[in-house]
């Protein structure tokens, strides 16, 4: 007699067993695929923000460094120099020189948008003119300033820019020497850009940072003279302490009262003056770029 065989499966409780902890499983496993997914699109557009902030340094520091005065005639080489916004003129190496334009000159400005304190943007903006001269500086502040007539192009740089994030004001542009007054003065610019794409997250800022010294840029010259008491009724005007800081060679005008004097040279003796009499001499120095300077010295005649 032939008996069958029992066959045993699963129950349905251990069917659901297994199908909670397949469940499990297959859930941790989903978590942490997507949270290395969600890490690598993180790392990847970080990234890409450090490439796109290092390419907009780069682009900055040799624009900078091909720098050129405003105008003929005038020192220094900046037009605008403030913490969040900067404006110059550079050579465009990019394009062909067009009409009277024969330096193929264009104005560059950079400024950041901060209007997203968390999500700050750079913006570059540009200008190119076909005239001898260059058109004057727009006068709107706003970042970007999207006048037509204002600029020819404007173009978004770098965002997730954090320099005023949080209430904190870490300028984008320093300017040395710290002692400059004036934007005719600057001689170097500091630019530095924070980068934060989840602020408060780690793994925290990037900030790059880079430092360039205007080469190019026109330098006022130096005057000073003095005046010494020399023979009877007579002044000694000595020029020797004017100087240029490129070591170019000066050209030197004087004047008496107001009265310009036929001399040019660097020291000049004055003929017999009234005893008593009062002189007020100027002087005037040039390089040969026609950038000046001048300086005035009141005496008596003993």
């Amino acid at each position: 007699m032939m008996h069958v065989r029992e066959e045993h499966g699963f129950t349905l409780i251990e069917m659901l067993v297994a199908m909670v902890l397949a469940g499990i499983v297959f859930g941790a496993t989903l978590t942490v695929l997507d949270v290395f997914q969600k890490n690598n699109s993180r790392d990847q557009l970080r990234n890409e923000t450090q490439d796109n902030a290092r390419n907009a340094m780069d682009r900055l520091v040799r624009q900078l460094r091909n720098v050129i005065a405003p105008t003929l005639g005038t020192y220094g080489a900046l037009e605008q120099a403030g913490p969040y916004s900067l404006a110059f003129q550079t050579i465009d190496s990019n394009h062909t020189a067009e009409g009277l334009n024969k330096t193929n000159a264009m104005r560059v400005r950079y400024c950041l948008n901060d209007s997203n304190p968390n999500n700050e943007v750079l913006w570059q903006q540009t200008m190119r003119w076909k005239t001898a001269e260059a058109p004057a500086l727009p006068s709107a502040t706003a970042c970007p300033d999207l006048s037509a007539s204002d600029w020819e192009s404007s173009s978004q740089l770098v965002q997730n820019v954090t320099n005023e994030s949080g209430g904190q004001n870490r300028p984008l542009f320093t300017y040395g020497p710290p002692a400059a007054t004036e934007v005719s003065q600057i001689i170097s610019v500091e630019p530095s850009i924070f980068i934060d794409l989840h602020p408060g997250q780690k793994p925290g800022e990037t900030q790059l940072t880079s430092g360039v010294s205007m080469r190019n840029e026109s330098r006022q010259p130096i005057v000073s003279f003095t005046v010494t008491k020399e023979g009877l009724h007579q002044e000694f005007l000595n020029a020797s302490e004017s100087h240029d800081p490129d070591g170019l060679a000066l050209t030197y005008q004087w004047w008496d009262n107001g009265t310009e004097l036929s001399t040019t040279s660097q020291q000049f003796k004055t003929g017999e003056l009234v005893a008593g009499s009062s002189h007020t001499f100027k002087l005037q120095v040039t390089t040969p770029g026609g950038l000046t300077n001048s300086t005035s010295k009141t005496v008596i005649v003993q």
